[in-house]
């Protein structure tokens, strides 16, 4: 049963950036500092870390770039196969899903917030 207080995929991200209050056009990538919590496989390896993070809304697949996340994770994120997005409305938070090691390795959850 799908929750009615998340948003799920690309949309995720769009209803993530506008209730943040940040300005978005398909022709500019936006940066804004957020708080990261970043968890891999069962430990978590940052809790309410202020960085910086860009949004591209470029073509059918927008991308959230983290430039200063350190391995294990990556740096960009796209609402493709193996990568999950989802847009908590009530707490405001993004989350996005997946797993390491290009799919094979230990699950990760990235929580971005305001």
């Amino acid at each position: 049963m799908a929750n009615k207080n998340r948003v799920e995929g690309a949309e995720a991200i769009v209803g993530f950036m506008h209730d943040a209050r940040l300005p978005y056009g398909t022709a500019q990538d936006t940066r804004a500092e957020l708080t990261i919590s970043a968890k891999a496989g069962d430990k978590w390896r940052l809790t309410k870390v202020p960085m910086p993070v860009s949004f591209r809304l470029s073509g059918d697949a927008p991308e959230v770039l983290m430039e200063s996340l350190k391995p294990p994770f990556y740096k960009e994120y796209r609402p493709e196969h193996g990568t999950h997005f989802s847009y908590d409305m009530i707490k405001r938070k993004l989350f996005i899903e997946g797993y390491l090691n290009k799919g094979r390795g230990d699950p990760y959850v990235l929580c971005l917030s305001r």
